[in-house]
């Protein structure tokens, strides 16, 4: 068994995690993936002067006295003549389409009767009102979403905009999340057994770091059905995470079953809770690879180093720039012995002093962290391994939980 730092663990699994190699795909099969260039607008967004509304385009030094024009024509893309304002007339023109030259408004409806070979104009009406300028969106060469950026509606909308059909972009990799353990049921299964929870707890949160994420199991760990449930996931997962069956009894067999599968290093993580982890690359020499991370089968020791160096791993595959949550520099409400040697994670409610000082206060006790204090917690501090007393108005470091 190999002994390696959080640190050293981390940039190991960090190195095997490549991003996808990019794809071209339509715009509307981009959504959850990462973009690859920036989003630029090569054109003014609108290109050109636009309606806000449906109404009537006009020049308002037109207008008679009485308030009325004649109506000239509609404003059609499918009109292929020249798109210029007949003076002295209107135009019926509907919202986002092009303002004809030489128009310098657009009245709504509702400020008219809605005549169609005349119109009458009912409110007031100043130059430029109801036009949406060219560039209003976006001027020209605007960066509109950055590379690394994942894709949502908003940012489609921007790509569907601007006229692109397809977008080059890092493809969601597929997490297959697989539960061991011949003691786990699923919850409500009717048997005796312990609820399988750490599985669907990293599902959601490989999910919440960008991933597609799959849960499968629990499976039991016999060595039979937990090498033929792995080789049944491997044809579908970018990334393989398996928890539970790490601990030292006969019956734990991840290790063994991912060394025949592949190259393992079985670890002693100088980390708590949960010291004992694993990492795999499963598949032979020279085909396809599927890297694979054993964790804790408890929730707790799971969902902590998920956050301490799978996360990190993980969006670096999903091709994002930023990895790392967003932190903060926390005074401590109080103290605590920490394990020598060991990086510690506690799960902490931070707050704001009188001052408006960042504080963190534990949610549970540092060396017997519950699952319930981690749904209290907002985020975790880290004590450092060369640290063994914590103490109270120490400022740590601490990630903040954004999801």
């Amino acid at each position: 068994m190999l002994t390696r730092t959080l640190e050293e663990h981390r940039t190991a699994v960090t190195r095997a995690l490549a991003p996808i190699p990019p794809l071209t795909v339509l715009v509307g099969d981009a959504a959850g993936a990462t973009l690859v260039e920036p989003l630029v607008a090569a054109a003014p967004l609108p290109a050109h002067d636009v309606a806000a509304f449906d109404g009537y385009a006009l020049r308002v030094a037109d207008l008679s006295a009485a308030g009325t024009l004649p109506v000239a024509h509609d404003v059609s893309f499918a009109d292929r003549g020249p798109r210029h304002h007949l003076a002295g007339t209107a135009a019926r023109v509907a919202s986002g389409m092009p303002v004809p030259t030489g128009a310098d408004a657009v009245v709504p409806l509702a400020s008219t009767d809605g005549g169609v070979a005349r119109v009458a104009v009912h409110a007031p009406v100043a130059p430029g009102s109801g036009i949406r300028r060219a560039g209003a969106d976006a001027e020209a060469g605007r960066s509109l979403v950055p590379a690394g950026r994942r894709l949502g509606g908003r940012e489609l909308a921007l790509a569907a905009s601007l006229g692109h059909p397809r977008l080059t972009v890092r493809p969601v990799p597929r997490v297959v999340v697989l539960a061991t353990g011949g003691e786990l049921v699923d919850p409500g299964a009717g048997r005796a057994g312990v609820p399988e929870a750490t599985g669907h707890l990293i599902a959601v949160a490989a999910r919440n770091a960008g991933a597609h994420a799959f849960r499968v199991g629990p499976v039991p760990d016999d060595r039979p059905t937990l090498r033929t449930a792995i080789e049944d996931q491997l044809v579908r997962a970018d990334l393989l995470i398996v928890t539970g069956g790490l601990s030292d009894g006969g019956q734990d067999t991840v290790v063994s079953v991912l060394s025949d599968l592949g190259a393992v290093d079985d670890v002693a993580l100088t980390f708590t809770p949960g010291p004992h982890h694993a990492f795999a690359m499963l598949g032979e020499e020279g085909a396809r690879q599927v890297p694979t991370i054993a964790l804790p089968g408890s929730p707790v020791a799971a969902a902590l180093a998920f956050e301490a160096y799978v996360r990190p791993a993980l969006r670096q595959m999903c091709g994002f720039t930023e990895v790392i949550r967003p932190g903060v520099r926390a005074h401590l409400s109080r103290g605590w012995q920490s394990p020598a040697g060991v990086t510690q994670a506690v799960p902490v409610r931070l707050g704001l002093d009188a001052a408006g000082a960042v504080t963190a206060t534990p949610a549970c006790e540092p060396g017997d962290v519950t699952l319930a204090s981690l749904g209290d917690a907002d985020g975790i501090a880290w004590v450092d391994a060369a640290t063994t007393e914590v103490r109270s108005g120490q400022v740590l470091r601490c990630t903040v939980w954004d999801d």
